[in-house]
């Protein structure tokens, strides 16, 4: 009898004797779950060198976090060690485990945080309440990690970029405060009630003692609670059972003196509500921290927070959370944060169009930062639409007269200077000149220059000099490098956030609970950052890389004090 058999190392076929076939014996490997060890295996073993768990052990072991312990009170039963429980959030970050809950499973249940933690374990709310007692204590871990990049050669703190992104906040979309409604309703109350308190006083002036033996003016409605309307509806009861008031006009004016006590309250919530949203727009009834704005795909508009960060070498140098939607408010903390987390000023910057204010064109030179800002209008100046209407720039400047003169000989005269203030506080001057009257509705080029009857130009002369330092700064060869660098830079922060580790909108609600929940992320993105370095430098060094294990030295340069616990 012949049998199919393939050859090794050929790819043929040939017919053999089944005789020569020996039938091959199954073997399994012994296995028994219940199977007792006297001696259990050293819980590191499971953790391989150049495992990221390794990193963050060894950097936060060097770290100072004089800022945690200094939150402990003593007293009572013992603490868990606050590095160990550092450590652990971290770990968790870079799994993408990001409740305490699921933390505490994973340092039930998961080898690498078993080892991480000691074998200690924690509960979530142990857990929770440490990430809550971080606070302000988290901008100072993470400027000991980004001086750790600068030892390390990671970072130079040269070149920044700086962009934003709207994170979704744990917040229900559809439960939103606005402004306007707010405003409206108030003002809709306040008329109703105009008219209630003037019949109330109406009523007590034609009838003897009925409301009491004074007016209910407009500062006394605060003062118009439920017993003092009880004590109003007893009078009105008595006046009608004495035939001193009508049963109809009676009935109609305790109908209006209870519908006053309850547009008072109903006052009262709208100037609560006012007090929360401060200089705000909207808020969320809950997470009272977030603000509505539109998200990345320009349709959807939910609370959210704007996070911003400033990045080299795929490194985070700095982080600010807004509730403002506009990226160009908050641009000044986050290059002050990252300043201070350099302890040095960076010698460029670089952004989009959004952050191109004459405030922060302002602030780089102020810090003496090279401005590679784009200001709103750089794009559309190089379009063939711009070029075919009359500018500023098109017009003939005289600075003693400090006038303009147009391409058809009229003069744009100096008629007004105003002082703008910006939200931040920033003042800038604002000059307009305005065509003498009656030349522009006969003008040759008024198709290309203006609809309105004169030409007027505001302009700012500080802002004009500091677009011509940003544009010139641009065209440069720093300048072109800096533009094919920024996209990379800075987008792929968001997008590895939001794609890679899954965060889409953020699990704690208020500002600080937000600010303490990015600062872990961004800690723990700046460590991933650290480890793939040094992986890819270990290896070069290490070669053939198929031969050897990697064998990776990490180092921090701020040890930490003796601590007792």
């Amino acid at each position: 009898m012949m049998v199919m058999q393939k050859t090794l190392f050929l790819d043929k076929t040939l017919l053999v004797p089944a005789a020569i076939v020996k039938k091959r014996k199954v073997v399994f490997k012994s296995y028994c779950q219940h199977q007792d060890f006297l001696l259990p295996k050293n819980m590191s073993e499971y953790v391989t060198p150049g495992h990221i768990a390794r990193v963050i052990s060894d950097i936060i072991d060097k770290m100072n976090i004089d800022s945690i312990v200094k939150t402990y009170f003593g007293g009572g039963t013992s603490s868990y060690n606050p590095r160990m429980l550092l450590k652990a959030w971290c770990l968790g970050f870079i799994n993408k485990t990001y409740t305490c809950r699921l933390l505490a499973k994973q340092l039930r249940e998961n080898l690498t945080f078993i080892w991480v933690s000691g074998n200690q374990q924690p509960d979530f709310r142990t857990l929770n309440n440490f990430r809550l007692r971080l606070g302000k204590g988290m901008k100072v871990i993470f400027k000991e990690i980004v001086q750790y990049g600068l030892v390390a050669g990671i970072i130079d703190g040269k070149d920044v970029f700086v962009d934003h992104t709207k994170k979704a906040a744990n917040a229900n979309r559809y439960k939103v405060v606005w402004r306007k409604q707010v405003e409206k309703q108030s003002k809709k109350i306040d008329e109703e009630l105009d008219k209630l308190f003037d019949y109330i006083d109406q009523l007590n002036n034609e009838e003897t003692e009925v409301f009491g033996n004074k007016d209910l003016p407009e500062q006394e409605r605060t003062g118009f609670d439920k017993e003092q309307v009880k004590k109003i509806v007893e009078r009105i009861n008595e006046q009608m059972k004495n035939g001193k008031l009508p049963l109809e006009k009676g009935r109609e004016a305790k109908k209006n003196v209870r519908r006053a006590q309850e547009l008072v309250e109903k006052k009262q919530e709208y100037k609560n509500k006012k007090a929360i949203l401060g200089n705000r727009n909207s808020y969320s009834k809950t997470d009272t921290g977030a603000v509505a704005m539109m998200m990345k795909d320009k349709i959807t508009v939910r609370p959210a927070y704007n996070e911003g960060v400033a990045v080299e070498n795929g490194f985070v140098l700095g982080y600010v959370i807004s509730n403002n939607c506009a990226d160009n408010v908050s641009f000044k903390s986050l290059m002050d944060n990252t300043i201070d987390n350099l302890e040095r000023i960076p010698e460029n910057g670089h952004a989009d169009s959004a952050y191109g204010t004459e405030e922060n064109h302002a602030y780089f030179e102020e810090k003496g930062i090279k401005n590679f800002l784009k200001y709103n209008t750089y794009h559309i100046e190089k379009t063939k639409k711009w070029n075919e209407k009359i500018h500023a720039n098109n017009f003939t400047y005289d600075e003693q007269q400090d006038e303009f003169t147009c391409k058809n000989n009229v003069r744009l005269k100096l008629v007004d200077k105003t002082q703008e203030a910006s939200k931040t506080g920033y003042t800038r001057t604002v000059k307009k000149y305005r065509a003498e009257t009656g030349h522009c509705m006969t003008c040759p080029f008024r198709a290309m220059c203006t609809k309105s009857e004169t030409r007027t130009l505001e302009l700012s002369w500080n802002a004009e000099r500091l677009k011509a330092q940003a544009k010139q700064n641009l065209e440069s060869e720093k300048g072109l490098e800096l533009r094919k660098k920024r996209g990379n830079e800075v987008e792929s922060i968001f997008g590895d956030a939001k794609l890679n580790k899954a965060q889409q909108r953020y699990l704690l609600r208020g500002l600080e609970k937000v600010n303490t929940e990015a600062g872990l992320y961004y800690l723990t993105h700046n460590l991933r950052r650290i480890h793939a370095l040094f992986l890819q430098k270990t290896r070069k060094q290490n070669q053939p890389a198929e031969e050897k294990t990697p064998t990776v030295t990490y180092f921090f340069t701020n040890p930490c004090a003796t601590t007792t616990f």
